[in-house]
């Protein structure tokens, strides 16, 4: 039996994008059922270090937590933890943009699985301001204006955005019904003949 990391990506069309593999794919059903906003491969960017890279999405309406509202973040997918030099990359992508990076290692998964054997929905994200990473982040949702971000697993903070605008606290979790069967789908999902 091979082991997953060993299996080559498989060139997967969805949504109207040909994604380089079924993983980033299952992402974009993800997305796509959440109702959140993606662009695969946005734009390439020559980091500092030399390389071209070629983020796999970005998600302009998510930001992190709620003191960053910096208009999106980009997202890589992995099928496992990537070295020290490709996560280098991520920091870099963070300094030239602005932005925040996601790291996401695996496939969809409910919060409550974040540290199943295969590293399923197990999330990360660069800080733009030093290289730092924060482990174990979960998209979460609000119940009242149903805006996304990503933010401490297990953390249910108020909406930001609701307590600004309406002075009303609204609790953002990643157990919100969208985000739940949006993992449902995703990780159902049936690639074969769809276009």
């Amino acid at each position: 039996m091979r082991n997953r990391n060993e299996v080559g990506a498989i060139e997967t069309v969805y949504d109207g994008y040909r994604f380089r593999s079924r993983l980033e794919a299952r992402w974009a059903v993800f997305f796509k059922m959440a109702r959140i906003r993606y662009i695969y491969e946005p734009e390439c960017f020559r980091l500092p270090s030399g390389k071209l890279y070629l983020p796999d999405f970005y998600l302009p309406d998510v930001n992190m937590r709620t003191t960053e509202d910096k208009g999106g973040i980009y997202v890589e997918v992995k099928p496992s933890r990537p070295n020290f030099s490709e996560m280098d990359y991520l920091f870099e992508l963070s300094q030239i943009t602005g932005k925040s990076v996601l790291l996401i290692e695996g496939r969809p998964a409910l919060w409550h699985c974040f540290c199943d054997a295969e590293g399923d929905g197990h999330y990360e994200y660069t800080c733009t301001h030093y290289k730092n990473w924060d482990v174990c982040m979960r998209f979460a949702k609000c119940y009242k204006c149903t805006r996304v971000r990503v933010q401490q697993a297990y953390i249910q903070e108020p909406c930001d955005y609701c307590l600004k605008t309406t002075g009303v606290k609204s609790p953002c979790n990643e157990g919100h019904p969208w985000l739940v069967y949006a993992v449902a789908v995703a990780r159902s999902y049936r690639f074969d003949e769809r276009k």
